[in-house]
């Protein structure tokens, strides 16, 4: 496997410091990923772009397939000044998990609602695999508020991702806190309950299961078979 890193400073907004430490972080932990999971070739462009981070974490990404990752950040983001290290090496990690599902499917991102659930479930367990936190949003959405919205989620859980009723944006990352039909990370946070109580089940590592079958989750969770009540007390 070959990692090819593009690091997007024409602006000059990553300090040479800044350079060599992503270089660094990014390096290793794409190796580490990669003794884990199945990669193919890869190329990771990471460029500044602060209107596109997740606000809370100064970093997002993008896998677009089994070759290709985009990493965007806010360089001057307070939390990236205490928090690089980990911050980047969970975004790149949930990407690779991503790449590594293409790479096992042809592509991760599933036509239906309930494969997005199980992609971004494991891809956020991954994170935990590698030894960094739970990513907030697979746990924001929690207690009454998850079980609620996990149960209409279910209901569409084999429905094709354009045929959702509404916004796309809404069923996965809610619209906020205080939204009852739509609570703040309610599909990231189903996601992840979802696939905590498959991999528990099924005494599997999320690298594991980087290439499973979506309906191998869907199904049991569906018939009953798995309750992710427990993993949403709180």
């Amino acid at each position: 496997m070959t990692i090819n890193l593009h690091i997007l400073n024409s602006s000059g907004r990553f300090s040479e410091q800044n350079v060599d430490a992503m270089t660094a972080i990014l390096t290793e932990t794409a190796r580490e990923c990669s003794r884990l999971l199945q990669l193919r070739d890869l190329d990771i462009v990471v460029m500044n772009v602060p209107w596109a981070v997740i606000p809370r974490l100064g970093v997002n990404g993008f896998a677009y397939d089994q070759h290709q990752i985009v990493l965007q950040l806010d360089i001057s983001h307070d939390h990236l000044a205490t928090h690089l290290d980990s911050a980047l090496r969970a975004v790149l990690a949930h990407e690779l998990h991503h790449c590594a599902r293409a790479a096992a499917l042809g592509n991760s991102h599933s036509s239906t609602y309930g494969g997005s659930l199980v992609a971004e479930g494991l891809a956020c367990c991954f994170e935990e695999e590698i030894g960094e936190p739970t990513p907030f949003y697979a746990v924001e959405c929690a207690g009454d508020r998850l079980r609620k919205f996990s149960e209409k989620a279910k209901g569409y859980a084999k429905a094709e991702r354009q045929s959702l009723p509404g916004h796309w944006e809404d069923w996965m990352f809610g619209r906020g806190s205080d939204d009852p039909e739509f609570p703040y990370q309610c599909g990231y946070s189903t996601g992840y309950a979802l696939i905590k109580a498959w991999l528990k089940i099924n005494h599997l590592r999320p690298s594991e299961a980087a290439g499973i079958d979506e309906n191998l989750v869907l199904d049991p969770w569906l018939d009953g078979t798995i309750n992710i009540a427990p993993q949403i007390a709180g």
